[in-house]
């Protein structure tokens, strides 16, 4: 059943392709991708230090984005914490009505207000 359906989508995707190459412009910026990546393929091939070059500087520019991210990822969270901390002390100023007491949180010793 799985190998039917990679043939049916290979299949259609190739069907696709060549039914897509009919449009003039379509088949010019094919041809012109084709021949630039088989030029660039050509040049690592003959500059192989380049091309471990780019890798290592490629490699460096994805890795200082994830740590940027990651850092504001973090930052997000300890906001999100000083703000629910903050709101928590809040809630333990809240006067309760006379003989009303603190729901317990199932938890552990966290209470919330009845309200």
């Amino acid at each position: 059943m799985k190998s039917k359906f990679t043939l049916g989508l290979t299949i259609g995707a190739t069907v696709g392709g060549l039914i897509s190459l009919c449009d003039a412009q379509t088949r010019e910026h094919v041809r012109g991708n084709l021949m630039r990546a088989g030029s660039e393929a050509v040049f690592y091939l003959r500059n192989p230090g380049v091309f471990v070059e780019d890798v290592k500087t490629s490699y460096a520019r994805v890795a200082t984005s994830v740590s940027t991210s990651a850092d504001k990822g973090l930052r997000g969270l300890e906001e999100v914490q000083h703000a629910l901390q903050k709101v928590s002390k809040l809630d333990d100023q809240i006067e309760l009505p006379a003989g009303q007491r603190p729901k317990q949180l199932a938890s552990g010793g966290n209470t919330v207000a009845a309200r």
